[in-house]
């Protein structure tokens, strides 16, 4: 079937000249149009920003007529590519589908291997080779057809997981990024939730999903799962690439500095691997070679169109000269000219005098309301913020809220006043390790918070470790991402649960990878031997003493098989290890123990078929599944008691789908300002700042003390602190965590408490009352918050008030004011009260009859008491408000 004709491409990096003979395009003169309706693709496309994001799948569908997948699986290399060929893969995936997203240009070896138009003998070097007829990079093989069927086995890959949506595993290919994409893309599923758009550069996606354009470290895989979900309702797929691209171009212009050369000859110097221009607008070094004109509109109202003059590679200018724009705007050396989509079918022209600051972006059209979607959690700008006010104002209370906003936001607003569904799902969301706890105090350390050594005892082995702390333990949590999300889940209900090591963490990856790619879990022990059939611990001894005669009975190697081949039984959970500290997969056995063949000198050939459930990257610490740290053993049971069952029911629950994006994590430390700072965050202080966590422009690492690893802080971890101002106000708080916190007052709030009253009190007014006297006498810091009067919403109950009063209120005034009860007498207005109506009563000094009539007492010597009988009493808290009697 000959290839469709397409549309033209444009884009920055997308573009520019074919990259061999097969996908060479016929010279274009003048507009290009299609021949049966007699007008311009452009305009029929809707301008050139819709030139590679045409709204006509025909092409796609034809595609995928002529390459089913399993096509793939048995294709020939003539097949792969083979130059002049319009029906080949290649030729498809460059030029036959250009309007579905463009990879234009670049290197041929882009395809893994590709045929030559140029048959000349040439000579390879270390990473590419040559024969007659193809080109190819040595990774894939040392012979053409040896290259191409591990090409062919990277594409069938990246083919075959896309259409599952197992996005993940198009990361791993070893084909480069926009082709292996480009793959992904058309072999999609069409009719799933979330499609990937035909945007085939990091860039656009970091822009959409409001990340830095300079980083790099995260998944491709990541940025397209999340991507997808800010399709709009109703919007086609390519709209909704459009727009991704689209917005992206708009918001980083294309600027050029000109050179005096430049200026003198009315040039305006392009390379359009950086330009956002359609690559038909690409024509040759004469007039003759003309490509297709785009509109340009400068800002001092001069119009006109050209195509660009290419001289060799991605280099030219501007064919139409510009010296009458330079004049009029006095363009000099060194001045920036900005080029930027303009409205939907052209560009605009900008002149920036050097040194000038450029024009801000241009504003976008908003989407309808109702058509935003939110950004995903691990794409949130990071939160330090800390929230501060007098004791009792509800600052542990409000984190709930505050976690819940960003780690649940959905479920927040849908039960805003039901305090009972926000806890519990807060607890929840505790449980799964995603919201961790801590107080800090004077003996806090950062031995505690980030990491120290521990001893530690095993098999009766003292041993000294380096622990990780919460902190350190919440930032490794949160850069974990499931790459492996199997379909339904399990129940864990009757199960039991097995630790294993699927070779060694630093030396062996190659196993664990095997395990994962075969859905099979090894073990290395036996010396190679085959125990299929044995029925007993002696028959597997016996096995490896004919391999071995030197094996004990008691030598763990016979435990090991013992365990994995006998005891392990189909249904049983794995959970593989990455060292004593973190776990990296889940699975669960699927059939009995079989011998795999394997080569000389390999001994992981005991092996057990696993469904893999999930798999983590980088692996999850131990604290999200285990109550302790893990064994070193091979091969063990994990108890009730050891592993927390109902983290891992909630890892592999049916109902669960992880998205493959690593999931936010919330610390709340409470009674922030309690601890010493300066000592608990040590360096790490810096790192939390959200413009030095990871990925962005001023990312930074550090190299930890104690494990001597680098250390970064994710920008999907969050950071709640309280800080109760009676403790210490702001202005005594360590400078460094004021510069790297927003911080939120909570102060009393008397409204929660309108319409309470007991005994005819209203308690909102009693409660303002004391604050003001309280402001006056020592500061604003040591209020009464309302949290310990809201009990009293229920019950109006003379009692419960008293209670109050007696238990936390009394008490916390003598704190305030370091038993100065004179003062804690005009917070009450005891001195305007009846005597039985006062809290606390100064009592006749009788200071003779103490220490002697010669004796001259300090002034201020007097003795005071707490009248009891008040508490009782309704006129004692009216008085509070205003006076009942005259006092006595």
């Amino acid at each position: 079937m000959p290839a469709p004709s397409g549309g033209a491409s444009w884009g920055r990096g997308l573009l520019p000249a074919p990259c061999c003979a097969a996908c060479r395009p016929p010279r274009r003169r003048g507009p290009l149009r299609d021949r049966r309706r007699g007008q311009c693709l452009a305009a029929r496309n809707g301008g050139s920003w819709r030139m590679a994001f045409s709204e006509d799948l025909s092409a796609w569908d034809a595609f995928l007529a002529q390459w089913p997948l399993e096509r793939l699986r048995t294709m020939s290399l003539a097949e792969y590519t083979q130059a002049g060929d319009k029906s080949c893969f290649t030729y498809w995936m460059e030029g036959g589908l250009d309007q579905h997203g463009s990879i234009w240009g670049g290197s041929a070896f882009k395809f893994g291997i590709y045929s030559r138009n140029d048959t000349a003998p040439k000579a390879g070097d270390g990473s590419r080779a040559y024969d007659g007829q193809y080109g190819w990079y040595r990774q894939f093989g040392e012979t053409a057809q040896e290259a191409f069927e591990a090409v062919r086995e990277e594409v069938v890959r990246i083919a075959e997981a896309a259409r599952r949506g197992e996005f993940e595993r198009v990361d791993d290919s070893r084909l480069g990024p926009a082709y292996r994409w480009k793959i992904a893309f058309h072999y999609q599923d069409r009719d799933a939730e979330h499609l990937i758009p035909c945007v085939f550069q990091r860039k656009p996606l970091l822009h959409l999903c409001g990340h830095p354009q300079n980083d790099n470290s995260i998944p491709l895989s990541m940025l397209y799962r999340d991507a997808a979900r800010h399709r709009q309702a109703g919007e086609s797929l390519m709209a909704f690439s459009r727009r991704v691209w689209r917005d992206w171009a708009l918001s980083t212009p294309l600027r050029i500095t000109l050179t005096e050369g430049a200026v003198r000859n009315g040039y305006l110097p392009l390379d359009l691997l950086n330009a956002p221009f359609p690559d038909s607008i690409a024509g040759g070094a004469t007039d003759a070679e003309s490509g297709d004109p785009v509109r340009f509109r400068t800002d001092s109202g001069m119009e006109f169109e050209s195509d660009v003059r290419v001289g060799s590679g991605t280099a030219g200018r501007l064919r139409k000269r510009l010296d009458s724009y330079y004049q009029s705007r006095n363009v000099q050396p060194g001045d920036v000219i900005q080029v930027e989509p303009d409205d939907e079918d052209g560009f605009l022209i900008t002149h920036i005098p050097k040194g000038a600051a450029p024009p801000a972006p241009r504003v976008q059209e908003a989407a309808p309301a109702a058509a935003i979607q939110e950004t995903s959690e691990h794409m949130a700008r990071p939160i330090n913020r800390i929230l501060f006010g007098p004791p009792g104002t509800g600052k542990t209370y409000h984190t709930v809220n505050e976690a819940l906003d960003l780690l649940d936001p959905e479920f927040k607003r849908a039960h805003e006043d039901d305090r009972a569904a926000l806890k519990a799902r807060f607890d929840e969301l505790a449980a799964a390790q995603r919201i961790r706890f801590v107080t800090f105090h004077q003996s806090f350390s950062y031995e505690d918070f980030v990491e120290g050594i521990r001893a530690d005892s095993e098999d009766g082995e003292l041993q000294y470790r380096v622990e990780p702390g919460v902190f350190r333990e919440i930032c490794e949590a949160a850069r974990s991402r499931a790459v492996v999300d199997a379909d339904g889940g399990i129940d864990i209900t009757g199960r039991r649960i097995w630790k294993i090591s699927l070779g060694d963490a630093n030396t062996e990856s190659h196993v664990f990878d095997e395990c994962m790619k075969e859905g099979i879990a090894l073990l290395g022990f036996g010396f190679g031997a085959d125990f299929s059939g044995v029925d007993s611990r002696e028959a597997i001894l016996h096995r490896i003493q004919q391999a071995n005669d030197e094996v004990g009975a008691g030598d763990y190697a016979v435990t090991a098989l013992d365990t994995f081949i006998r005891k392990v039984r189909t249904g049983d959970l794995l959970v593989v290890t990455h060292g004593n500290l973190a776990f990296r997969a889940i699975g669960e056995v699927t059939g009995e123990y079989f011998h795999r063949e394997h080569e000389e000198g390999e001994h992981y050939v005991q092996a057990r078929p696993v469904r893999w459930l999930r798999q983590y990257r980088p692996p999850r610490p131990y604290g999200d599944l285990m109550e302790n740290r893990f064994s070193q053993r091979t091969i063990y049971e994990l108890r009730p008691g050891s592993v927390n069952l109902e983290r891992l029911a909630d890892l592999v629950a049916p109902t669960r789908r992880d998205s493959g994006e690593p999931e936010a994590r919330v610390l709340i430390i409470d009674e922030i300002n309690r601890g010493n700072v300066s000592r608990i965050f040590g360096e790490l202080i810096t790192l939390i700042e959200p413009s030095k966590r990871e990925g962005a422009e001023e990312a930074l690492k550090v190299t930890l003390p104690y494990s001597k690893e680098p250390f970064s802080v994710p920008r999907n971890v969050h950071i709640i602190g309280t800080m109760n101002t009676a403790d210490r106000s702001l202005a005594g708080l360590d400078v460094a965590l004021r510069r790297r916190f927003e911080f939120r007052e909570m102060m009393p709030d008397t409204g929660a408490l309108a319409g309470v009253a007991v005994a005819g009190i209203p308690v909102d007014r009693m409660l303002e009352t004391m604050n003001q006297r309280i402001e006056v006498l020592l500061g604003r810091d040591f209020m009464i918050g309302h949290a310990y009067f809201m009990g009293l919403r229920d019950s109006g109950e003379l009692a419960d008030l008293a209670r109050v009063f007696r238990r936390q209120v009394l008490p916390l005034l003598q704190e305030y004011f370091f038993e100065d009860w004179e003062k804690i007498a005009l917070v009450l207005n005891d001195h305007r009260k009846a005597s039985e109506d006062r809290f606390v009563r100064e009592r006749a000094a009788g200071l003779e009859a103490l220490f002697g009539a010669e004796v001259d007492v300090p002034r201020g010597g007097s003795r005071w008491e707490v009248n009891n009988a008040a508490f009782a009493r309704a006129d004692a808290y009216r008085g509070i408000i205003e006076v009942a009697s005259a006092p006595a």
